[in-house]
């Protein structure tokens, strides 16, 4: 087979089965999944093993852990291409060919990503996402601490791994920011234009969860890369520090909002949604600056 897909679920349902299904609805067919179920209680196991599809493969851990679900479906993956995905969050049913395609003609790129959506809990709402589309704005985007690359909308090559290693738990909140910095020296990566991912916005999903140590972290990482950077990015400044500034920890406030603002506008009361965007914008007046030049750019990327 051509593709491996690692798909880690923890209590995926009542959202497992679309995402499973956007899966399996691929236009491009010559995959295999790697379900790594990390110790669910609430039925996802029970979907899984009854689908009886030989496209899937499906892996049981006893706890919660998504780096070694992560590093499991890895070390099972033997296929020259991988991909994510995540178990509430749905794909495109081209989403695999576009990036196949784009990487047999660009064998220069590593990685593959996309842009994408924010999707309410019910599915009837939605939140462009959108992500620089060459090597060098998503590092540059990276390094100020702003991750570039949608996690579950990815394709790499087998090789990456195998040079440079999987997943590390040091930065457990931040696992995947911290293997694109890691790898980002010596790989080069991309971004589609087309929103091929949607990611799904929950109570109890990752970008809501423990908001404030995942983006204080995401500092932490781009400071520690951002010196071994330096040469080819001579515009970001580092000085390597392993504390956050007052200017950062307002950042990482503005963004605690605003990732509560998207739940809200998302999930519950759209009014308050937009109020804390607002706060968010108060608290930090450069990210109302960046979301206004987002917006125009986003009217010249294909819905």
């Amino acid at each position: 087979m051509k593709l491996s897909i690692i798909l880690p679920v923890y209590n995926g349902m009542p959202f497992l089965p679309d995402a499973v299904k956007s899966l399996l609805d691929q236009t491009f067919q010559d995959f295999i999944i790697y379900a790594i179920d990390n110790g669910s209680t609430d039925g996802s196991e029970e979907y899984l093993t009854g689908l009886n599809d030989r496209r899937l493969k499906y892996v049981r851990l006893e706890e919660k852990d998504l780096v070694k679900a992560l590093n499991k479906g890895l070390e099972l993956s033997e296929t020259p291409l991988i991909a994510r995905m995540d178990s509430d969050d749905i794909s495109l049913t081209n989403r695999f060919q576009m990036q196949i395609d784009f990487l047999e003609k660009n064998p220069g790129i590593g990685l593959i990503g996309s842009c994408g959506v924010y999707l309410s809990s019910d599915g009837k709402k939605q939140f462009n996402i959108n992500v620089p589309s060459n090597h060098q704005d998503i590092i540059a985007t990276m390094l100020k601490s702003r991750n570039a690359i949608l996690h579950p909308s990815i394709m790499f090559r087998r090789e990456i791994v195998t040079k440079y290693g999987g997943f590390s738990d040091i930065y457990p909140d931040c696992e995947d920011y911290e293997f694109f910095m890691r790898i980002g020296k010596n790989i080069r990566f991309a971004n589609l234009k087309e929103r091929l991912h949607c990611m799904r916005i929950r109570e109890g999903s990752i970008i809501s969860d423990n908001i404030k140590r995942s983006l204080t972290q995401y500092y932490l990482i781009s400071q520690t890369y951002a010196l071994q950077y330096s040469e080819k990015y001579k515009d970001i400044k580092s000085e390597g520090k392993a504390y956050l500034n007052l200017y950062q920890k307002m950042d990482v406030v503005s963004m605690s909002f605003y990732r509560k603002g998207l739940n809200y506008y998302l999930n519950k009361k759209a009014l308050i949604g937009l109020l804390y965007f607002a706060i968010a914008s108060l608290t930090n007046p450069l990210r109302f600056l960046r979301s206004i030049k987002m917006k125009v750019k986003s009217k010249l990327v294909p819905k």
